[in-house]
Parts: structure tokens; C-alpha cells; sequence
């Protein structure tokens, strides 16, 4: 039968010539003094056409090492580093797959065998060594080489696969992330939190570093809040990993903008927590976000200013809106670059390794007010963060938009928490009160795109004569119009607020 584990693993990834050249690196040979070894690893994924065993959060996997068959089962877990697996060695001629030991996956392979076939498969060179780290002793495997899916239409698809491993055999979880912070000093990495299966299967749906799906995480509903709180943070730190290809490999506008949600998320969810914790460890974590959010912001906010293309092709005069759009692009390119590098530093990188070690710390779990159930917990965070967004509505002018910001951040804050919480209300519960909080939200988000549009125009014209400043001018003067448009609906949208249920009222 299959023997159970539960697997402790920290990931990187980075170019496959750096990641070939850490074998050899003083670090890791000092690390190491046993020698390494290299093997051939083949390791094909199974599941049926509509995924239902990933649906089951289960994956099932055949690998070939040095002629042995070796089958194991994993369980998908809602931390990026813990999975629970099962793992056998096959006996020549044994039929696969074969029973684990474990009566209800056992049940629901045998159910779908039938229909199970190869979706995925890696193909890698893995060096092997062990480190006596601390008080820990953990394998460290580099595996370099390919990775490859199929889609329904039999199309294939191929891409570099290089990663850097760090499992705990015994030991502390600590020693782990604290062997993956001295590691990101001596190459350059960046935290991985996909599978292989993951990056391999979305290879045929969003290529190597996976669709751009908006998602936003959800609290659920455990007996204590430390519980749900450990898996959003978790999540967040992979979402967060994931996003930064996108913007460093791909420089995909929509990168920049979900890096950004992702870290306000986070802050959100610190801020809602800041009263009840013992700890300033996430308090300091939400000031590092608010770090990161803020190198991003410039590059975010030239890609909406040149989204506005309507604007910039009426804008008058016409030559003098063609010199600012070039200068305006290259503002915007000299933004990108101080985003990507804020991505790609090793500080990023630390910031994401603390995260996930906070998510998984001991202090986490024995903080006090956290020992409550989590719908317990939500509606003392949201009774705060609505008292917050009506204090801030009495200093509101709703006739002068320039007042409106603090709103639009208490707004975004009760947002965030609230779209967590929506796992632990029903849908029907919390829908008009999010409707109108949307409504709010998006009416106040154009008006500092129109505040923000002023600014940029007149720094795009800036030295690029007469003509460039009079179409800033325009630009400037038109988007405020918008803006005093816009603002004569936000008094009518924040009264439907009020006068909406709270969702999490009983």
C-alpha cells in the first residue's frame, strides 16, 4: 500500500543557466559537503477529460526513476507549501493505478479509471542533495529540463522547466524559509508556487506563466479564524508570485494592476486584523505592501492615462497631442522599468518568503482573538471598517471632487473585506449592499483617473513646448469636467449605501 506523508516544500525558479549553475555555487557546495547526485526523472500526470480528479483535489502521477514505477497521489491543500501525498513503488507487471490505502481516494480513482489518461508530463534532470541547515535537515533538488501537456484537440505544448526545491525531512518549518531567504542572496530567484502539473497543464491555457484570471480570496468559514486566515495569506503569497512573470517576462499591464489589488488586498485584510492581534508582524508585512504597491503605482497609472486613447486623439491642438503622447510613452516606459525591478529584487522575493512564514507561524495560530470561529471574527472587522467609511463621509464635500479620495480608500478597505467574508453569507444576503458598494467604488475610481489624467498630462507636456502644454490643458480641463459630472452621482450612490442592510448584521 501507499505510504502517506505530508510534504513541506519551498520552491523557486529563475533561468534555466542560473538555475543549472547552483549545483556547482559555493553556497550550495558549502551547504552540501556530501556529493550530489543527478538522475533522470519521467513523470507523466493522469486524469480524465474534464480534470475531475483536480476537481477532487487529488492529482495522480506515474514517475519513472532509474527504471522503478513510482505512483504517487497528492492532495491538493489551500497552502501553497504543504501537500499531503501517497506514495508506492510498483512491482514489475503491477497494474496502474493501484490502490493507496486510503479508502475514499482509492474509491474515486477506481471510479474514474477507466476515463484516465495522460494530461501532462515532465521531463527533468534532478540533482539531489541534503543539507544539515540549523537544527533542520533539508533536501535541496535542482531539476532542469521540460515540461508538457496536451490539449482536448491533441494540440501539444512544450516549455523549459528549472526549479530549485528546499524539503524539510526533519526539523522546523523556520529553517526552511530561512535557508530560501539566504538562497535568493546568492542567485537570482524567484518564488515559485505552481506544481509542475500546474505550469505544465497551463501551458495550453495562458502559456508558461498561466492565464491572468482576476480572483480574490475568501475566508472560510472554520472553527477558528487563525485557520482561514493562514490559507488567504498563503494565497495571497502564491497569487502574488504568479503575477510578477507577468510583469518582469511579459510586462502585461493587467500584471501591474493585480499585483497592486493583491497587495491592497492584503493590506485590507491587516488592517481589519490591526486591532485584534497581540503581534505588529502583519502590521509591518502591510507596510511592506504598501511599499511595493506604491513602486508599482506610477506604471499603473501611465497605462490607464494612455488607455484613454478618445481623449488624447480630440485633445487640441493635434500636434501638440502628438508630442505628448510620445512623451507621456516614454514616461510610461521608464515607469515599467521601476516596476519590474520592484518586482524582481530580492526584496520582493523576501517580502513573499515572510509572508508565507508568518502564515505558517506559531505566533499565527496562539494569537488569542484569532481562536474564535471566523464569521466571529468578519463581523467584528466589518463593523469596524464600516464605522471608518461613515466617519470619513461626514468630511466629504460631494460637490468637490478632491475630497473624495480618503473615501474611495475606506471604500476599497470595507470592499476588500467584504468580498473575503463572501463565502460565510449567502449570495442573496449580501447582494444589494455590494451592488451599491461597487457602484460607489467605480464612480469614485473615475474620478481619480480624472485627477490623475491632469497630473500626467502636464508632466507628460513639460518640456516639449507651447503646443504640448495647450493640449494638457485640454486633457486636464476635460477630465475635470468628468470628474464634476461624475461627482453628482457619488452623494446618491453613498446614500444607497447607508441605507442598504449590512449584510453581516443578524
Amino acid at each position: 500500500m501507499g505510504r502517506g506523508a505530508t510534504e513541506f516544500e519551498l520552491k523557486f525558479t529563475g533561468a534555466p543557466a542560473a538555475i543549472a549553475a547552483l549545483p556547482r555555487s559555493l553556497f550550495l557546495r558549502a551547504l552540501t559537503p556530501g556529493k550530489g547526485v543527478w538522475r533522470r526523472l519521467e513523470t507523466t500526470y493522469y486524469d480524465t477529460k474534464n480534470r475531475k480528479l483536480e476537481r477532487s483535489g487529488l492529482s495522480l502521477r506515474l514517475r519513472i526513476d532509474a527504471g522503478r514505477r513510482i505512483q504517487t497521489v497528492k492532495r491538493i491543500t489551500a497552502s501553497p507549501v504543504i501537500r499531503k501525498e501517497y506514495e508506492r513503488e510498483l512491482e514489475p507487471g503491477e497494474a496502474f493505478p493501484a490502490p493507496v490505502g486510503k479508502k475514499k481516494i482509492d474509491a474515486r480513482i477506481a471510479d474514474l479509471a477507466d476515463a484516465l489518461h495522460p494530461t501532462a508530463r515532465t521531463i527533468v534532470d534532478r540533482w539531489t542533495a541534503t543539507a544539515h541547515f540549523e537544527a533542520s535537515q533539508i533536501e535541496i533538488a535542482v531539476d532542469l529540463g521540460r515540461a508538457e501537456s496536451w490539449d482536448g484537440a491533441g494540440a501539444a505544448y512544450e516549455a523549459p522547466l528549472g526549479e530549485i526545491e528546499l524539503e524539510l525531512k526533519a526539523g522546523e518549518a523556520g529553517d526552511v524559509f530561512e535557508l530560501g531567504r539566504q538562497l535568493i542572496t546568492h542567485a537570482p530567484l524567484r518564488l515559485a508556487t505552481r506544481s509542475k502539473l500546474e505550469m505544465a497543464l497551463g501551458l495550453a491555457d495562458g502559456g508558461p506563466y498561466g492565464r491572468l484570471r482576476g480572483t480574490a480570496p475568501v475566508l472560510a468559514p472554520e472553527k477558528t479564524a487563525a485557520r482561514a486566515i493562514r490559507a488567504v495569506l498563503g494565497g495571497l503569497a502564491a497569487r502574488m508570485a504568479l503575477l510578477v512573470p507577468h510583469i518582469t517576462e511579459t510586462r502585461r499591464p493587467e500584471g501591474v494592476h493585480q499585483m497592486r489589488v493583491a497587495l491592497r488586498r492584503l493590506r485590507a485584510l491587516e488592517q481589519g486584523l490591526r486591532p485584534f492581534l497581540l503581534s505588529d508582524d502583519l502590521a509591518q508585512l502591510g507596510a511592506r505592501a504598501r511599499k511595493f504597491a506604491t513602486a508599482l503605482g506610477p506604471a499603473r497609472d501611465w497605462d490607464v492615462f494612455l488607455d484613454e486613447t478618445d481623449v488624447l486623439q480630440n485633445a487640441t491642438p493635434q500636434d501638440g497631442a502628438a508630442k505628448l503622447k510620445i512623451s507621456a510613452e516614454t514616461l510610461r516606459a521608464a515607469a515599467w522599468q521601476g516596476a519590474v525591478e520592484a518586482v524582481n529584487s530580492a526584496d520582493f522575493t523576501r517580502f513573499l518568503i515572510d509572508l508565507l512564514e508568518f502564515a505558517h507561524s506559531p505566533g499565527l495560530q496562539s494569537e488569542a482573538a484569532l481562536q474564535a470561529p471566523t464569521a466571529e471574527l468578519v463581523v467584528r472587522m466589518l463593523k469596524r471598517s464600516w464605522k471608518k467609511i461613515r466617519r470619513t463621509a461626514r468630511d466629504v464635500d460631494f460637490a468637490t471632487p478632491a475630497t473624495m479620495h480618503p473615501l474611495r480608500l475606506a471604500g476599497k478597505r470595507l470592499r476588500y473585506q467584504a468580498q473575503m467574508a463572501r463565502a460565510l453569507y449567502d449570495k442573496d444576503q449580501r447582494a444589494k449592499f455590494m451592488s451599491a458598494l461597487s457602484r460607489l467604488q467605480v464612480g469614485l475610481g473615475r474620478i481619480n483617473d480624472a485627477a490623475a489624467a491632469g497630473r500626467l498630462s502636464h508632466e507628460a507636456a513639460r518640456g516639449e513646448g507651447e503646443a504640448a502644454m495647450r493640449a494638457a490643458g485640454f486633457i486636464s480641463g476635460y477630465r475635470a469636467a468628468e470628474a464634476v459630472a461624475e461627482a453628482r452621482y457619488i452623494a446618491g450612490e453613498w446614500n444607497a449605501i447607508r441605507k442598504s442592510p449590512r449584510f453581516w448584521r443578524k
